[in-house]
């Protein structure tokens, strides 16, 4: 199993991030520019954007990539996040190609969600865990393409501590052998998905793609094919915020949904 990480040196969290991972594991050089090495895991650091990475550039094909990466919101609270890419809508505003997944690997985002719990518990940390829902680019990289951000300012794109919980949430995401977890796709809420949190930590829920209720103002049902076929090991359940779709779009998703013969859970 290989990983990549991948960190932009135009990002300050990133390179906080990247900081503490390289002042934890040992990390060391490798043929390539930019490039090092601990164990079976990789660390990038690229000259673009991380939401327009759209090429790798390192000579293999990793079985995740992770990009560290820094967190914007309207709130500006502090917040440690973590999320698959793609734009599940016409939109691209924020790279990648329109109505677009990658590829997900469940398992991986619920051990970095997990991780930053416990990083936040252990280190005292005042600040929000969550799930965001599928958003931004890259979309193209044909592997599972995982976030983990640190927000929502500058001061704490430079918090070590929080930086170095990112980096331990990366760490067990990329590393991992679990396996098990009940893997769904998610559907309904906000932008951050309160009710897909609670399943996970209660329930044992691993997530590949969410949908946001905004999904539905231009809803494709070709876009929820594409998240059960882009989940590696298969899915066949979704998990519903039944309150956080309306009606009507909650009844054209649940025909769909029974067309492909997916179990529907209600939270």
């Amino acid at each position: 199993m290989t990983s990549l990480i991948i960190a932009s040196k135009t990002d300050q969290a990133a390179q906080t991030i990247s900081a503490e991972l390289r002042r934890w594991k040992n990390f060391h050089e490798t043929d390539s520019k930019d490039m090092l090495r601990s164990e079976d895991v990789y660390l990038k650091h690229v000259e673009t954007e991380g939401i327009h990475t759209d090429r790798l550039d390192v000579g293999f094909r990793p079985d995740v990539v992770i990009f560290a990466s820094k967190h914007r919101s309207e709130a500006n609270e502090p917040a440690l996040t973590v999320h698959w890419t793609g734009n599940p809508t016409a939109r691209a505003d924020l790279g990648g190609k329109p109505k677009s997944l990658s590829p997900t690997d469940p398992v991986r985002l619920r051990t970095a969600l997990l991780a930053l719990d416990l990083a936040r518990e252990r280190k005292k940390m005042n600040y929000t865990v969550t799930l965001e829902a599928t958003h931004h680019g890259p979309t193209e990289l044909e592997v599972p393409t995982l976030f983990v951000e640190l927000g929502s300012t500058e001061r704490e794109w430079s918090d070590n501590t929080a930086g170095a919980a990112a980096a331990e949430a990366i760490w067990a995401a990329a590393t991992t052998n679990q396996t098990s977890g009940k893997t769904a796709v998610g559907f309904g809420g906000g932008h951050y998905c309160n009710k897909h949190c609670s399943v996970l930590r209660e329930e044992g829920y691993a997530f590949s793609h969410i949908f946001s209720k905004y999904f539905f103002d231009d809803y494709d049902p070709s876009i929820v094919h594409m998240a059960y076929d882009r989940t590696v090991g298969g899915c066949q359940t979704a998990v519903i915020d039944w309150k956080g779709i309306r009606g009507p779009d909650r009844r054209r998703l649940l025909d769909d949904l029974g067309q492909m013969n997916i179990e529907t859970v209600r939270v």
